[in-house]
């Protein structure tokens, strides 16, 4: 039983509070074919998983590759490649037996040496952070080795992984995209920016064809370990405008939609719709973020401070996401073990807002350099960064809001390009440590980790001391100690806890509602386990 101990320390907690959605009829008999269409807000940057740190990407990779391990819709560790696998008593060792006769869509079984492959790829990629733990990792991290020490093939069918030490939630990370498994020879045969636009894996879906700002098609394999999946074929759309998509689905032309910004209620209110709207919280946080190498707000945390208090989450949750959220209070949103109910957070109040700013060295915003907050097309983050702006206005604080699509988005805060930034965080993996040593460790400056580039001994210590424990209180504990400093520290303006609004047609069975995906990309669900009724 011990290779089940990680994810059940936790589901309780989360077992209270998640919506999983399970909705047809427990009689319904899956049917084979069809086309399944999905839909995303902007193209996705590349599907290679060791180089992809969006959820728009990570859709479409959870469909075309496969791990050791996954995490099932109630955030269990369930067997995916590896069959079983046995942990050492000092909880240091894990090795994994994997299944025989599991393929590549080229048609070449994989082996372990393809997992060692992909995991020191990964040390290399957008997430390095996946695969730190194992024994030797950082060195090859920073580029001073190409081997990782603590990965060792014993067979084809045998990998054994050893870490620096003992890490609680490490099966989660190896459920994690960077660790699934590619054909090391289509890597190198195409290049590593072709196989991310013409991905081979394992999954259950095959790569078809991409038309960039466009559509994605995806077709079954048939050859999966699994067997093959019911539908024939999955579409990814590409529609920027939240209503556009929301009028594609109510003509038929989507399975599923997020709700529209400002459209919540009357959705809820229509006798047709409401019957087709799925709602569930969600492991993640929306935040406003300040670069904290940028003047003005580099080493003034009474400026970051005051615009905390400046900005009304409450108006942002009742106004504009029609209470369908909850106003964060930090950075652990409430379905996340260690998470503190007590804690206060930032709520909106001007005259501390004033009294902050002028201890911060601009009275009345007197004196201000010009700051600008960046964020990625959307309505919906249009409507929220314009609703900051008219608050900080009212304050004396003039800011101006800028735009840009997804890609180029990502370049400028990866180049640490911006002032104040717009981003979200879906949770990986149901852990604290995915939320905070991962979004504020110095080690982990840059994207997709800490974007804010915060920098903080004290934390960086309470991380480190709470990584090495093993699950339980003290543990969560160390991450609760951490937060309250990082909160007072003020990195981000903390706005919201997600929560997803989803619209599913009546025909979609099997579809999975995880805490981990989101609308519209519900990046975390499985589309081998979807059938269409008729």
């Amino acid at each position: 039983m011990r290779r089940w101990s990680l994810a059940l320390a936790l589901v309780p907690l989360l077992s209270l509070v998640l919506a999983v959605g399970f909705p047809w009829p427990a009689s319904a008999q899956p049917k084979r074919g069809g086309t399944f269409r999905s839909v995303f807000q902007s193209d996705p940057p590349t599907l290679d998983p060791q180089l992809a740190s969006d959820t728009t990407s990570s859709a479409i990779i959870h469909q075309l590759f496969d791990g050791l391990v996954e995490l099932d819709e109630k955030l269990q560790i369930q067997p995916s490649i590896a069959e079983k696998w046995t942990v050492s008593p000092d909880q240091r060792v894990y090795t994994f037996s994997l299944r025989h006769g599991v393929k590549f869509q080229n048609g070449r079984e994989v082996k372990a040496a393809d997992f060692k492959y992909s995991l020191e790829r990964s040390a290399k990629g957008k997430t390095p952070w996946v695969v730190e733990k194992l024994l030797g990792a950082p060195e090859v991290i920073k580029g001073q080795g190409k081997e990782i020490r603590g990965i060792r093939v014993a067979n084809d069918y045998t990998l054994e992984l050893t870490l620096e030490r003992p890490f609680a939630p490490f099966l989660m990370l190896m459920a994690h995209d960077p660790a699934f498994v590619v054909p090391r020879e289509e890597v190198e045969r195409l290049g590593e920016k072709e196989f991310g636009s013409k991905p081979m894996g394992t999954g259950a879906f095959r790569f078809v064809s991409w038309r960039h700002d466009d559509q994605v098609v995806l077709e079954a394999f048939k050859d999966h370990f699994r067997g093959a999946p019911y539908l024939d074929r999955v579409v990814y759309r590409v529609i920027p405008d939240e209503n556009t998509r929301f009028q594609e689905y109510k003509t038929g032309s989507l399975e599923v939609v997020d709700v529209p910004t400002g459209q919540f209620r009357a959705v809820q209110g229509d006798p047709g719709l409401s019957k087709q709207l799925y709602t569930w919280a969600n492991l993640g946080v929306y935040s406003l973020r300040f670069t904290m190498t940028q003047p003005p707000f580099k080493d003034n945390r009474k400026l970051r401070q005051a615009l905390n208090h400046a900005v009304d989450k409450q108006a942002i949750a009742n106004v504009i996401m029609e209470g369908s959220v909850l106003p964060a209070k930090g950075i652990l949103p409430p379905t996340m073990p260690g998470h503190n109910p007590e804690a206060a957070g930032y709520p909106y109040d001007k005259q501390k807002a004033l009294k902050l700013l002028a201890e911060a060295g601009y009275p009345d915003g007197k004196g201000l350099p010009p700051i600008t907050l960046h964020y990625n097309t959307s309505g919906l983050h249009k409507r929220i960064v314009e609703l900051v702006q008219a608050q900080l206005r009212d304050l004396g604080i003039p800011i101006q809001v800028a735009n840009l699509d997804w890609a180029a988005y990502l370049k400028l805060v990866e180049d640490g390009g911006t002032q104040w930034h717009r981003l979200g965080w879906l949770a990986d993996y149901p852990d604290p440590e995915n939320f905070l040593t991962v979004l504020f460790h110095s080690r982990n400056i840059g994207p997709p980790g800490n974007t804010a580039r915060y920098a903080n001994p004290e934390v960086d210590k309470l991380f480190d001391e709470a990584d090495r424990l093993p699950a339980g209180p003290a543990r969560l504990a160390k991450y609760r100690e951490a937060e309250k400093v990082l909160v007072e520290d003020a990195p981000w303006v903390f706005v919201y806890w997600y929560g997803t609004r989803l619209l599913q047609k009546p025909s979609v069975r099997g579809l999975e509602h995880s805490a981990m995906s989101t609308a519209p990309e519900l990046h975390k669900a499985p589309l081998r386990k979807v059938w269409l009724e008729p």
